[in-house]
């Protein structure tokens, strides 16, 4: 039993914030996956950026449900200089693609 423990504490997190500066805006880098259970990690970094541009960097998020689009949506509203930045992974693209809201969020480029 105790080696199964030290083999779950070893695992990498399932989901992650990486905080950069980028040229005067928040940069969000978010990695693994966006879901009910990961969304409150996204929303304490989101509540740090306070007025500043915001960038969110999707490329290696593996997996996002309708909590995370929800979030991406919300985050749209409520800040004046958002974009989102790809290349996006094919279970994001597709989410986006079903919901038609790559059309509405707001991608560099």
């Amino acid at each position: 039993m105790h080696s199964a423990s030290r083999a779950a504490s070893s695992r990498q997190p399932r989901f992650e914030v990486n905080v950069e500066d980028d040229d005067g805006a928040v940069l969000l880098r978010l990695n693994g996956e966006l879901d009910l259970v990961s969304e409150p990690v996204l929303t304490d970094e989101l509540a740090k950026v306070e007025g500043r541009p915001l960038r969110i960097d999707l490329s290696a998020l593996a997996f996002m449900d309708s909590t995370g689009l929800r979030i991406l949506l919300t985050t749209m509203r409520e800040y004046a200089d958002f974009k989102l930045r790809g290349p996006l992974q094919p279970s994001v693209q597709r989410l986006l693609e079903l919901t038609q809201t790559n059309r509405i969020l707001p991608f560099e480029g």
